[in-house]
């Protein structure tokens, strides 16, 4: 009651000063605006009807012929204006982007007897986005369709200016840390506040539209310090639709006993999907409507050990009780299961030939909510929702993982009940029958479990009112309520480090966001407020817990003030400018890790409530302009200066052993320049290419460098003082994407023969100079400067093809075969090197001939030395081979 009562004030006071409401979340919607004029006079029409065509949304023009329409779904829709006097005209294909303006104007001629139907014609999208002061890049379902290598969000972001994947397979933008980017699925937050990332699997095939915003985002986005992701699902339609798709895959596998990759063989890689959309069945009160998705995705790559598959399952149901009142029940729900494989594990211990011994993963995740919108005026809609949030992951041997950790083979405790086994003895050793190279044997396992479960309910309100034809005011926030758990447990030397706990923080955030659209000027204003409770007793000094008491760790909030300008310069050019400050809360695992204060550990590592959050200033200047009326240039230069980044230093020594807690001590600053020139879709052709040039600097690439890089590390205990390149700082990224595609009735002729047409060819094309790394000697001591040398670079080609064959003649009933094709060249790009070699095949290792296993005589060279460069073949150093997947879609 003490820590809601803490709550009730904290939001009571920041509302009284906003003068606002509760709300909350993220927008999944966007606006039509425009004006209706006579063809011949240009003179403008009051009280014209627009209406969105199969629907009851509708409005009219105004005495200057200018009207608007708000709140639409992000998606594609047939506008019709109609006034007595005057020719019906329909638009087809106007695309609403998420909280961006479309503009959609009409010239309608004047005529005597009035027309049976109306003049269709298809909306253009405009050359620039006028209203858009952020960078932001998007891709709506017709482009998802057709992208090669589609299979995750993350791929798709990585197509995009302003990113980075590292040597760990984590997204980076614009030079922030891995877990700085916040994911919304359908408005809804879906992150894993352990770590940072997003907790449930966004299936691309159910999307309408995903985009990332990279810098500049308005106060309604928060929680992030360098990308908003915001993916939307599709709305249920009036009539059936659906699609069934299915493929197989196969690659060249690696095999751990030769080091080499193998020959091309099909491997356990093949998915089934399937959406379905339309009216409820039976039921006609409401109009309720649905789309629901499926997807079973099998996917075990090249490595060994690395049973990847997992069940998704989406769906959303829409029903209007009244004219003005839409509710949308939300579901969504995710199982995955897997191998672990890791070829070095700690202290470059392999399981590779006793596989068994590696670990295994599970993990599930669901999504369940109700969204209502009211629209109370023409201009004024007000939205609620709650939502309620679960993720959950655990990892254990893959012998052992229905098995707790004390019951594992070897585990016993005196009657302190203290930890006196040999699990750290029996598994953690090397082999002889592999001359003590490093592999295990046996029975052998990784002795490592980790359990940890997220879960949250959210209340929120928002309110978006077009005050005038100038003003669009949104206004709204959050309340959000976690449930924690974390329990893990790792036996890698006789004084074992883990812990079990659970906690419940409190969240939540108001905004109050203002856009302004003049002629000559777009304007969002706003402003954020956020707020967290870790709602935790802990020692605020672990050195003297027996003389310092426990104390309640303090709420901590933070304003965010946001301002982005456009400047439309004519219809083909627009100068934005965005300036705002980025607030994240930090990861949980930073701050309740070791709150009881454990100080037994080899290194303990404790956790500190009391963290404030990492704080980013960032100033952009962008330029969108048309080249000609096939090119578009999007150019943006920006800096960022990033502060309170978490961190890990040394706080005292526990006996002889230094102590380390997380603080908010790290810094770092990115400056950088993205382009993107785009190819629009003209004679079949279409492409884009896409540069980004970034310096990423600070003193510190993570919250844990400190300690294991410096704490714990006796070979170089010298912390830096000055910045240096992150292991992110990839000074170079380009991609290319071209697509060519041809409509149904094209045909071609190619060396006498007839070439039928609705087909398409799509080709990506990457590049990115290497990521940096430290220089160290053999025995792991640095000996230059802090990420001085460079990895060499990688490129890749993939490609898609597909072709339609379409049932009775009917343009909305068809098959499509396609094949991809993921790294067409089969480079073998690397992503890691060994930091004493600067290679990723060579540890720079010397034979070890010293040991006789058997008893029989010395071994001989050659056999140490094969299992010495098997070792060191390390075949995550490598990207994935070239990989084939071929399938079928059957359209309805």
């Amino acid at each position: 009651m003490r820590s809601l009562n803490r709550l009730t004030r904290a939001i009571a006071v920041a509302a009284a000063v906003a003068i606002i409401p509760l709300g909350l979340w993220a927008s999944t919607t966007g606006k039509i605006a425009g004006v209706v004029e006579d063809a011949k006079s240009g003179e403008p029409i009051p009280g014209a009807t627009i209406q969105v065509v199969g629907s009851n949304i509708a409005t009219q023009t105004d005495a200057d012929g200018e009207y608007f329409i708000i709140n639409l779904p992000a998606g594609s829709y047939s506008l019709a204006v109609s006034v007595i006097g005057f020719a019906g005209v329909q638009k087809e294909n106007v695309r609403v982007l998420l909280d961006l303006t479309t503009p959609v104007d009409f010239e309608i001629e004047q005529v005597e007897i009035p027309l049976k139907s109306k003049i269709r014609v298809y909306a253009e999208r405009p050359p620039v986005q006028k209203d858009l002061t952020a960078s932001r890049a998007t891709v709506t379902s017709d482009q998802l369709a057709n992208i090669p290598n589609a299979l995750s969000v993350q791929n798709i972001l990585s197509n995009m200016a302003g990113t980075v994947v590292d040597r760990d397979r984590n997204l980076h933008v614009r030079g922030g840390r891995n877990g700085t980017i916040t994911y919304f699925y359908d408005g809804l937050s879906v992150q894993d506040p352990f770590i940072g990332r997003v907790g449930i699997r966004i299936t691309p095939d159910a999307l309408e539209e995903i985009n990332l915003t990279s810098g500049g985002f308005p106060a309604e986005y928060g929680e992030a310090l360098s990308g908003i992701v915001t993916a939307v699902t599709r709305e249920g339609t009036r009539a059936y639709h659906g699609k069934v798709k299915i493929y197989e895959g196969a690659t060249y596998p690696y095999n751990v006993r030769t080091g080499q990759f193998g020959d091309l063989k099909r491997t356990d890689m093949r998915t089934f999907s399937f959406n379905l959309s339309g009216p409820v069945p039976l039921l006609a009160a409401g109009e309720p409507v649905f789309f629901t998705t499926g997807e079973y995705l099998r996917d075990d790559g090249f490595l060994p050990h690395n049973e990847n598959s997992s069940w998704t399952q989406m769906g959303k149901l829409t029903v209007r009780p009244t004219p003005n009142l839409k509710l949308t029940a939300i579901g969504s729900y995710y199982r995955n299961r897997g191998l672990v494989y890791e070829h070095l594990g700690v202290n470059g211990l392999s399981y590779d030939l006793n596989q068994d011994g590696m670990g295994m993963f599970r993990g599930k995740a669901y999504l369940y909510g109700l969204k209502g919108n009211y629209q109370a005026s023409r201009s004024t809609i007000f939205d609620f929702s709650y939502n309620h949030f679960f993720t959950e992951r655990k990892i254990a041997p893959d012998s052992l993982f229905y098995t707790y950790w004390n019951q594992w083979p070897g585990y016993s405790e005196d009657s302190n009940g203290v930890y006196n086994g040999t699990i750290h003895e029996d598994n953690y050793n090397n082999a002889a029958q592999y001359f003590y190279t490093g592999y295990t044997t046996g029975s052998d396992f990784d002795p490592y479990y980790h359990h940890r479960r997220t879960k949250y309910d959210a209340f929120s309100a928002n309110l978006s009112s077009q005050l005038n034809k100038y003003n669009h005011l949104r206004l709204g926030g959050e309340i959000r309520k976690y449930d924690l758990f974390w329990d893990e447990k790792q036996f890698y030397n006789l004084e074992p480090y883990g812990e079990k706990y659970a906690y419940g923080p409190s969240y939540a955030m108001l905004y109050l966001q203002d856009k302004i659209e003049l002629k000559s000027f777009i304007i969002n204003a706003g402003i954020r407020w956020d707020y967290l409770d870790s709602e935790v007793d802990y020692w605020p000094n672990v050195l003297d817990t027996a003389g310092t008491p426990k104390t309640r760790s303090s709420a901590k909030s933070q304003l965010s003030p946001r301002l982005g300008i456009s400047h439309p310069i004519g219809d083909n050019t627009v100068i934005r400018f965005n300036y705002g400050y980025f607030f994240q809360i930090p990861n949980f695992t930073y701050m309740y890790t070791n709150l009881e204060a454990n100080l037994n550990t080899g290194y303990p590592l404790v956790g500190n409530p009391d963290l404030k959050a990492e704080k980013s200033i960032a100033y952009e200047l962008g330029l969108n302009h048309m080249l000609s009326s096939d090119f578009r240039l999007d150019a943006a230069v920006y800096f960022k200066d990033i502060e309170n980044l978490l961190s890990t230093r040394d706080i005292g020594l526990h006996g002889l052993n230094p102590v380390t807690q997380f603080t908010n001590e790290d810094y770092g600053s990115v400056k950088g320049l993205d382009l993107t020139l785009e190819k629009v879709a003209t004679d079949n052709f279409s492409g884009s290419l896409v540069y980004s040039y970034m310096i990423a600097k600070g003193n510190s690439s993570s919250a844990y460098e400190g300690y294991y890089n410096y704490i714990t590390n006796p070979t170089d205990s010298v912390m830096p003082v000055k910045e240096f390149p992150l292991s992110f700082d990839q000074r170079h990224t380009a991609t290319l994407n071209l697509s060519y595609r041809v409509p149904r009735n094209w045909r071609g002729d190619f060396m006498g023969m007839t070439i039928p047409g609705a087909w398409g060819l799509a080709l990506v094309g990457r590049y990115s100079s290497g990521l940096p790394y430290t220089v160290t000697d053999n025995s792991g001591r640095r000996t230059g400067g802090v990420n001085e040398a460079r990895m060499p670079s990688k490129y890749s080609v993939d490609m898609r093809f597909d072709k339609d064959v379409f049932v009775s003649g009917r343009e909305d009933i068809f098959f499509s075969f396609f094949v991809e094709v993921e790294n067409i060249f089969n480079r073998r790009n690397v992503v890691n090197v060994y930091t004493n070699t600067g290679r990723p095949d060579d540890d720079g290792r010397e034979m070890d001939l010293t040991n006789d296993p058997d008893g029989e005589g010395p071994y001989t060279a050659e056999d140490v030395n094969r299992y010495y460069r098997l070792l060191a073949n390390d075949p995550q150093n490598y990207s994935s081979p070239r990989t084939f997947r071929v399938g079928l879609e059957f359209n309805f």
